[in-house]
């Protein structure tokens, strides 16, 4: 299956298990909602230069996507994390938009598993 890299499947299991399947469909809704939010606004952190806010953005999206098992979403989030934290926001438009094209593969994925029995 190609979506199989995207999300750790060890971690969405224990997840799963932990939570309960409905529970986990709940937490994937509220992900994709909040993530998408959060996506959208670092363009406007990155524009106003403003770098603190750019990595609390990043670091919230660092921390919700491994929880989830999207680990390489995770660690490209890490990386505009730190950038943010060295206040070096300059070069940082490819990433974001790398960052933003990912999403859309992990949200999608995690939909499919979602709407899995």
């Amino acid at each position: 299956m190609e979506g199989q890299g995207i999300i750790d499947p060890k971690i969405y299991n224990e997840l799963k298990e932990l939570m309960g399947a409905d529970y986990v469909v709940e937490i994937i809704d509220t992900y994709i909602q909040e993530t998408e939010g959060l996506i959208q606004q670092l363009p406007q952190a990155l524009g106003a230069g403003d770098a603190a806010t750019f990595g609390r953005l990043a670091h919230s999206i660092k921390s919700s996507s491994a929880s989830l098992g999207a680990v390489n979403f995770s660690l490209q989030a890490r990386e505009l994390e730190m950038l943010g934290k060295a206040n070096d926001l300059a070069g940082v438009g490819a990433k974001l938009e790398k960052l933003t094209a990912a999403f859309l593969l992990v949200a999608s994925r995690l939909k499919e598993l979602r709407d899995e029995p």
